[in-house]
């Protein structure tokens, strides 16, 4: 995959505001390829708050965190969200920005991904806890992440983030650029 079909491919529900979040790497060849692109595109996305970070990791390749601000801003004032991620030592009380500050530094400098991160990228709090307890066993269901809780929701959540992608896909493929397509997606387009 190149450049925009792996950025669309793994970031799409974060671009087109159904998801808070989507976390992904990139090989350095590929985002070499695009980061003009990624120049650009930060400009069209930041109008809606919709920011794209990448992170260069020690290995070479480069770690993407796309967020929808304003749904990230959501899961962040959930009080039993806040509580939790003040237990991981973030720095809730300071804000928005030092979250999100704290967990990017976190995931540029960790080799693992921190048990937290599910929460920003909105999985249910639930299911984050039952990951991070149960050492990724006895859970109910297997998908875009391992389900402790409300399983038939997490099924509904993980559908509509599948169709999106793949609609999103289909138009990437029929000639739209990814801003294009998310737009698109954004304002009810149709397949």
């Amino acid at each position: 995959m190149g450049f925009d079909e792996t950025i669309m491919h793994c970031g799409a529900p974060a671009l087109c505001g159904i998801k808070p979040a989507c976390l992904f790497s990139m090989n350095s060849k590929n985002y070499e390829d695009g980061s003009e692109k990624l120049h650009q595109w930060r400009q069209s996305f930041s109008k809606d708050k919709t920011f794209l970070v990448a992170l260069k990791k020690s290995d070479g390749r480069f770690l993407f965190f796309i967020y929808d601000k304003k749904l990230l801003e959501q899961v962040l004032k959930n009080p039993a969200n806040k509580e939790y991620l003040a237990s991981k030592g973030y720095p809730v009380q300071r804000g928005f920005s030092a979250v999100i500050a704290l967990l990017l530094h976190r995931l540029a400098v960790n080799e693992s991904f921190p048990h937290e991160v599910g929460l920003f990228l909105g999985y249910p709090l639930e299911d984050v806890v039952g990951f991070e307890k149960q050492k990724a066993a006895g859970f109910k269901y297997s998908g875009i992440w391992k389900v402790y809780g409300d399983k038939e929701s997490a099924i509904r959540r993980m559908n509509l983030y599948k169709s999106c992608t793949e609609t999103c896909m289909k138009w990437l493929y029929d000639g739209l650029s990814v801003p294009s397509a998310a737009k698109k997606y954004k304002h009810g387009g149709t397949k």
